[in-house]
């Protein structure tokens, strides 16, 4: 049976917003990119848990903002669909690290175009993090019927 993930992601740009924050992470078979984020756990709403991995990921803490996008993919290899979240999400304090060296092999900032090709993803995401159109999310609490 296919299980359903949903993952989060913080997108932090720099002061001339021209670069944005990556992890570099220790894959099975190959090191990989992906902004700081990951999978939303138990009891979390997608803001609390994107603000936990960019703390655990980068050592920052972070703000996080409006939904920039929503996305979904399919991994047969390991049976998952998938939810990304992608949200804007800006440093407040924090210092560079991360708490899991054995994960995450660097952290840098990359143009957004490298970030779009490192996570192999459509040309057209390099347009939405450029221009950091938003879509609305509301958290509804607890719906009892």
């Amino acid at each position: 049976m296919t299980r359903q993930k949903n993952i989060v992601y913080n997108v932090l740009l720099n002061e001339t917003r021209d670069q944005v924050l990556m992890v570099k992470n220790i894959g099975p078979s190959y090191s990989y990119y992906t902004l700081p984020g990951g999978t939303v756990e138990a009891g979390e709403t997608l803001p609390e848990a994107a603000i936990r991995e960019a703390k655990e990921e980068t050592g920052y803490d972070v703000a996080v903002g409006e939904l920039l996008h929503v996305s979904e993919a399919f991994f047969p290899q390991v049976d998952e669909h998938c939810l990304f979240f992608f949200f804007q999400s800006e440093i407040r304090g924090g210092e560079l690290g991360t708490i899991f060296p054995d994960e995450i092999e660097e952290i840098s900032w990359v143009t957004i175009a490298d970030a779009v090709q490192f996570m192999n993803l459509s040309k057209e995401y390099e347009q939405i993090l450029t221009t950091q159109q938003t879509v609305p999310y509301v958290f509804n609490g607890q719906i009892t019927h």
